[in-house]
């Protein structure tokens, strides 16, 4: 009985700290946490991702060119996209993708995100909190008219952030259209910290708000306990990791390569199945090659993590057998892939790949100029320092 007193005390003390504890989260301002970033650019939409700290409701403002004097900052704003699914508003979400369509192709629009608090969600009773408003952003919509833009690639930079952030320094970002990322940016996909301090952090402090990156994603992005919840990460309207897109006179063909040793290898544990999924984007490119889109561009650039034609490693030996065949015959104008850590570029041989192959290596940077003459290659590493050109002829 002697011990009733404290055990009283210590129940009391006990829910006081609980008490205060939730009234400490509830108390928490609502915030951005990561974000906004573009993806999946076309010439009548884009998607904008962000992160907030709580649960929340959330729609981007946005206009055209010719509705700027209509945006928030005097009075009113001309449009609203919110996200749905099977007729149910996205909401209650930390996680806020937004994709805004029927756009103008190559047009400038300005957005805002905003988010408000959903502080109780019971069937028949939702109580909303506070709103935060994000700043002002622009991006511009794709567009096949275009005839001159240039565009970056990056490979390989397994988390390392702040070599990323050294990197974007090295050519102008700003001035480039898009930048793709292809594959190995992560080292494999555990936390979602883990993908916000790697990657998308950095691309938002340099570009990713106003400019949109495309992900290919590399054998390390296939890797780890999350790595089949990262896809709405980087999200695409065709709910794949490759597809195609136009823009200016360039046709860009995105594919994933999967993993670089067998289905059967140990480490796998038998939860792979890569070659069957590269039988499935074979028969994909097929029916690619032969659209009018394709056949109408007058530029044709493929990007995937594992090179082809090298003759290294399961994988690579496997896109090649089912890719290679097809790519060859489309007369593909370039091939940009990453993988292997050293800069390499193949040359065009008649008896194996028909198109270059330009292999990035760590710490480096791709900025293609596209002009209606020729596709200029310039490559520099991290010091800004150029490793090489390559000038690639209109056909």
């Amino acid at each position: 009985m002697k011990y009733r007193p404290l055990l009283r005390a210590f129940f009391i003390a006990s829910c006081l700290l609980f008490v205060l504890q939730g009234s400490s989260l509830a108390k928490e301002k609502l915030e951005i946490t990561h974000g906004p970033y573009l993806v999946e650019p076309a010439e009548d939409g884009m998607t904008i991702v962000w992160f907030t700290n709580k649960p929340c409701l959330s729609w981007v403002e946005y206009c055209g060119e010719g509705n700027f004097g209509t945006f928030p900052q005097w009075g009113g704003y001309p449009e609203i996209a919110k996200s749905s699914t099977n007729g149910l508003i996205d909401a209650n979400s930390t996680m806020h993708s937004i994709r805004i369509t029927n756009l103008e192709a190559g047009t400038l629009y300005k957005y805002r995100i905003v988010s408000k608090e959903i502080l109780q969600y019971d069937p028949y009773e939702v109580i909303y909190g506070d709103s935060t408003v994000d700043e002002i952003y622009e991006f511009e919509t794709l567009n096949t008219q275009k005839t001159h833009f240039s565009f970056g690639a990056i490979t390989d930079m397994h988390e390392r952030a702040a070599a990323l952030d050294a990197l974007l320094q090295v050519s102008p970002v700003d001035s480039m259209d898009m930048v793709f990322y292809t594959g190995d940016m992560l080292n494999w996909i555990g936390s979602e910290e883990r993908i916000f301090d790697g990657l998308i952090d950095v691309s938002v402090d340099h570009f990713a708000k106003t400019k949109p990156f495309i992900l290919t994603r590399g054998n390390h992005e296939t890797r780890g306990p999350n790595a089949r919840d990262l896809f709405p990460y980087f999200p695409h309207s065709s709910g794949k990791y490759y597809y195609a897109f136009s823009h200016g006179e360039v046709r860009f063909i995105v594919l994933d390569c999967g993993e670089d040793k067998p289905d059967t290898h140990p480490v796998y544990a038998g939860l792979v199945d890569f070659d069957n999924y590269r039988s499935e984007q074979a028969e994909w490119l097929k029916k690619e090659v032969n659209s009018e889109e394709f056949k109408n561009a007058k530029y044709k650039i493929a990007l995937f993590h594992i090179p082809p034609f090298t003759g290294r490693g399961h994988g690579g030996i496997d896109l090649t057998e089912k890719w290679g065949p097809t790519l060859n015959e489309a007369d593909v104008d370039l091939v940009v892939s990453g993988h292997h850590h050293r800069f390499n570029i193949m040359e065009a041989r008649e008896d194996l790949n028909t198109f270059p192959v330009l292999i990035l290596g760590k710490d480096m940077m791709l900025k293609a100029d596209v002009s209606p003459e020729q596709l200029s290659l310039s490559i520099k590493d991290i010091k800004g320092e150029l490793v090489d050109e390559l000038i690639i002829p209109r056909k």
